[in-house]
């Protein structure tokens, strides 16, 4: 696919895996994170089929490190997830994006074969692959094919939100239903298994 670029939306550390607290402590909880992005990076990285990796985050932290994975990193101006997305999305789009792929980081799960099944679900245009989340009716992925004309609605019942803006649209909607992408850390109990 011409010009495909992954978005990694990523919260301050401080601010990451906030209904974990039960269970980690706030160092505990930062370094989850990181190793979350870190392991995100190296899977997109070594994806083929995208142009870039852009990660967009309120945290120099953040980009500090998606730079030394060669992604290009955007200081979020928003505080809301979606308008963060809209944000990165022209930045995107200015410097020659065609298509993106949204993906977050705590999706622990997520193999490299996943996101390249994912790129060639997005293929023809007009099209946007979904996955869903294994709870809260969420998305845990979302390619664009084309970039524009499209409405981030991530947050509970996203999946369906999401959906339903491709239903009667010029869009064709494809499901990469996974059990490695459905799997995204959440709650304690989900520990065990990002580890």
């Amino acid at each position: 696919m011409d010009s495909l670029v992954a978005i990694v939306p990523v919260k301050t550390f401080a601010e990451s895996k906030t209904r974990l607290a039960g269970v980690l402590n706030e160092t505990e909880r930062v370094a989850l994170a990181r190793k979350l992005l870190e392991r995100t990076l190296l899977k997109l990285t070594r994806a083929r089929g995208l142009a870039r990796v852009v990660v967009i985050s309120r945290d120099e932290k953040v980009l500090k490190i998606a730079r030394k994975f060669g992604a290009w990193s955007i200081l979020e101006t928003n505080t809301s997830l979606n308008d963060a997305l809209d944000q990165a999305r022209r930045v995107c789009i200015a410097n020659g994006a065609r298509a993106l792929l949204i993906l977050p980081t705590d999706l622990p799960k997520l193999r490299v074969r996943d996101v390249e099944n994912i790129i060639a679900l997005g293929e023809p245009a007009p099209r946007v692959v979904l996955a869903p989340a294994q709870r809260d009716g969420g998305t845990n992925a979302l390619l664009l094919n084309p970039a524009h004309d499209f409405v981030f609605q991530f947050g509970e019942n996203s999946f369906s939100a999401h959906m339903g803006q491709v239903t009667g649209s010029k869009y064709q909607a494809k499901i990469y239903a996974s059990d490695t992408v459905v799997f995204d850390v959440d709650v304690p109990e989900d520990l065990e298994i990002a580890k």
